[in-house]
């Protein structure tokens, strides 16, 4: 990630609170997140803390502000900070009948849906 010290990017890559860094971002556990929104150390701000349970002193006030407004957000909406699962919810092989015809009565509905979006007949695509 750019703007960070080899020394940082060390830590935080062995950091219990953070799951991963790629070039544009790094990804906190749920743990920190909540530890941070929830349980503030008295006479510290939330830049100092969140920079002291990380080990570092590299995230700078902006992107600190920025984070915590997201997971406020994230909670408000959603209810918690832990992202919603994505992708398949079952294999193939596990899913019954009655699965099996909803998923193929949704992937149909899409079908139809992008025919329209490209002005293709029924026979076409």
């Amino acid at each position: 990630m750019r703007g960070f010290l080899k020394s940082d990017l060390k830590i935080l890559k062995s950091s219990k609170f953070v799951h991963k860094i790629t070039e544009s971002q790094v990804v906190f556990s749920d743990n920190f997140k909540r530890l941070v929104l929830e349980n503030p150390i008295e006479g510290m701000t939330r830049r100092e803390m969140f920079n002291s349970l990380l080990n570092v002193d590299c995230f700078d006030k902006k992107f600190v502000d920025e984070c915590l407004s997201r997971w406020r957000r994230k909670i408000k909406l959603d209810g918690d900070v832990t992202p919603k699962k994505r992708g398949r919810k079952k294999s193939l092989e596990s899913m019954t009948i009655e699965e099996l015809r909803a998923e193929t009565a949704y992937q149909k509905e899409v079908i139809a849906h992008l025919k329209k979006l490209r002005g293709l007949g029924d026979d076409e695509l």
